[in-house]
């Protein structure tokens, strides 16, 4: 065998150990990258709050949970509600908001929370912050946010008996941000065996809560009309910042945002690709 034909030999395969590495390397981000971000049992914990509740933080992943990808449906969301019994939970929505409009004004996981919630008599308090501002950005969290949400969460806790147990629920992002914040305000993470059971339905058959229709209905018409109006009216907003929260065409929203209904109605988990 001539020189050359060893010499390419040897080079492709290195250039094959090469790309067989790259792809071990990203399996194995991949893999990390979802065990930490996307499994639901990453994102459930729970501590022993300073004010002595049993207090259990959950993640969500809002409108991502009609995925059936992500393998973290509604269903798995209030599997862990009627799991955990809790006497009380907290929702990623703004109290000033529902004491003014009656809105549920956090994603869409949250108006089902709510209404479960509701429809079974526990007790729920909101525990968001976000203002518009010029400096704000729709869609998204900064620091200042999940600092009041903490303190909300903090403050609430004060004012409740010590020996109730408190389920918090909020996105993905706050999970990990108030996990922080946990941590260093001295709540003690405590361990949490078999967290995939807190997910099962233990044989109970699906279906929505009775009111979470109303409750989303409530929530689309208020971003569809009633939010934007007072962004309109707020002088001191940059036209920059009031393009985005107003919709060009609100009734296309609305009706985008009852899409969900259908599901709602049915008890369907999972939206067709359209």
């Amino acid at each position: 065998m001539s020189q050359k034909v060893l010499k390419t030999k040897w080079k492709k395969s290195i250039i094959f150990r090469i790309i067989l590495a790259v792809l071990i390397v990203v399996v194995i981000i991949f893999g990390s990258l979802w065990n930490r971000y996307i499994n639901k049992n990453s994102l459930i914990s729970i501590y022993k709050a300073p004010s002595g509740q049993e207090v259990y933080l959950l993640g969500t992943f809002h409108s991502m949970h009609f995925n059936k990808w992500v393998n973290y449906s509604m269903e798995d969301l209030l599997n862990v509600v009627e799991n955990l019994q809790p006497d009380i939970i907290f929702i990623e929505a703004r109290e000033e908001t529902f004491e003014e409009w009656g809105v549920v004004d956090g994603p869409i996981d949250m108006a089902l929370i709510y209404a479960y919630s509701k429809d079974n008599n526990i007790p729920v308090e909101m525990i968001d912050w976000w203002v518009v501002d010029n400096d704000s950005k729709a869609n998204t969290t900064n620091d200042k946010r999940d600092d009041m949400i903490f303190s909300k969460i903090k403050t609430k806790l004060d004012l409740i008996n010590s020996d109730l147990k408190v389920l918090v629920v909020c996105g993905s992002g706050h999970f990990y941000q108030q996990s922080k914040r946990f941590a260093k305000n001295y709540f003690e993470r405590l361990k949490l065996g078999k967290k995939a059971n807190y997910f099962t339905s233990n044989g109970r058959i699906f279906s929505y809560p009775t009111s979470v229709q109303s409750v989303w209905e409530k929530r689309s018409y208020f971003y569809a009309y009633t939010h934007p109006a007072l962004i309109k009216q707020n002088e001191s907003l940059s036209d920059e910042i009031k393009k985005q929260f107003i919709s060009e065409d609100p009734a296309a929203f609305y009706r985008s945002q009852l899409r969900y209904n259908e599901l709602f109605s049915n008890d369907l988990l999972y939206e067709e690709k359209r």
